[in-house]
């Protein structure tokens, strides 16, 4: 099992509805974690970002593409596995 399907994983365990409340789609496997998009009916529709660090936890971007630029919304470091849907859900809904 790769990295982004751990994560895909984790995700969907802590709440097997968290990706479809997210509008999640466009997943990406990065090598180093996974990405999506978010749309529908949510508050932030962006990109979302999650790598596996060093420390063995994770780390979550929120970008938007505007004008070929990469437009930081918010960003969180060191995060556990039991907080990742918390985290994202903080931004996006």
């Amino acid at each position: 099992m790769n990295i982004a399907q751990t994560i895909l994983s984790q995700i969907k365990t802590l709440d097997a509805r968290a990706l479809w409340a997210w509008g999640a789609k466009d997943l990406v496997n990065t090598g180093t974690g996974l990405q999506f998009k978010t749309s529908g009916m949510v508050k932030n529709k962006c990109y979302v970002t999650v790598k596996l660090n060093a420390s063995d936890l994770y780390d979550v971007e929120f970008f938007k593409l505007r004008a070929g630029k990469m437009i930081t919304l918010s960003s969180a470091a060191d995060v556990f596995a039991e907080d990742l849907v918390g985290v994202i859900d903080s931004i996006v809904q």
